[in-house]
């Protein structure tokens, strides 16, 4: 049996990768690293060549995205089973191997792990399909309504990626993969691991939830750096998304409802920055800056480059 494959996505993160690899101490199958390096411009590829000599390096040349890089490191795997990992994640148990033993035991294409916070708070790791009710109210409410056991493995519909384990024997079955492509190109950062859920339960295959998995996930730490990139990056994805599963439409009128929604916060936060502006420093105006400048970026109608997709 092939070791299972451990693929990261770095982009100018080579500290968070080594402190991520630092925790497979508790991994007791045979696995490999394979780094996709998308284009950094610090010196991470020669820190991974240094640090760990033994790992697979893919140099994508430039920033070409998330699933086009989990793309060619699925297409360089060796073996039937990967994990699809960011580089801001630490392993808490063995978590490669409780995930392919869900993968194994439900049949299933994909499987990924209970996710906590630095805290040891919980993130969400199953989420609700998206849909213009949940995307246009609070997204928070549809994932506590969710009907999935939080206590053992159960299949679920769709979940969040910083981690997934996939069977890449069973996606190309099931038609994901067989020609390279794994993962949805056009989604650069955002919503790829959602039209990947959508993708296989369309095709008839299973996901799977094993919170006895336990993964601790920073979240969002290149995408912090830029918030106001980071939420239009958010915002194109998910109209691409909207756009190939629901159509026109449906793009219209989340354009129309995101834009009031984003103008009604955007006011909020200014008035509170101004009732608050003895503060140092100000979140509210930080936040009121970001909204301001989507609300521009809509009435641009969405045509500004300002995401990370410069493709």
């Amino acid at each position: 049996m092939h070791p299972v494959e451990l693929i990261f996505i770095n982009w100018n993160s080579a500290d968070l990768l080594f402190a991520a690899a630092a925790t497979l101490d508790q991994t007791k199958m045979p696995y490999r690293i394979c780094v996709v390096d998308n284009g950094s411009a610090d010196d991470s590829c020669a820190q991974i060549r240094a640090r760990l000599p033994d790992a697979r390096l893919i140099e994508m040349g430039y920033n070409s995205g998330f699933a086009t890089a989990v793309n060619a490191g699925l297409n360089a795997a060796e073996g039937r089973y990967a994990l699809i990992l960011n580089t801001d994640i630490e392993f808490q148990n063995d978590v490669p191997a409780l995930l392919i033993e869900a993968l194994q035991s439900f049949d299933a294409a994909l499987a990924c792990p209970e996710l906590r916070r630095p805290d040891g708070s919980l993130q969400a790791a199953v989420v609700p399909e998206p849909t213009l009710v949940t995307e246009l109210t609070n997204r928070s409410v549809a994932r506590r309504m969710l009907d999935y056991n939080r206590t053992a493995p159960s299949l679920v519909n769709s979940i969040v990626g910083p981690c997934m384990a996939v069977d890449i024997e069973k996606l190309k079955a099931l038609g994901l993969g067989a020609d390279g492509f794994f993962f949805d190109q056009r989604f650069f950062f955002f919503f790829e691991e959602t039209d990947f859920c959508h993708r296989i339960i369309q095709a008839g295959g299973k996901i799977v939830y094993q919170p006895q998995a336990h993964l601790m996930h920073l979240q969002g730490e290149s995408a912090n750096k830029r918030p106001v990139g980071a939420r239009v990056q958010f915002q194109e994805s998910r109209y691409k998304y909207f756009n190939k599963h629901y159509g026109a439409a449906a793009v219209a009128l989340l354009f129309a409802g995101t834009l009031l929604r984003t103008l009604v916060n955007a006011v909020v936060q200014t008035l509170a920055a101004v009732l608050t502006f003895w503060k140092q420093p100000n979140k509210a105006w930080d936040k009121a800056y970001v909204y301001w400048a989507l609300v521009l970026w809509h009435l641009l109608l969405c045509r500004p480059r300002w995401s990370f997709d410069k493709r």
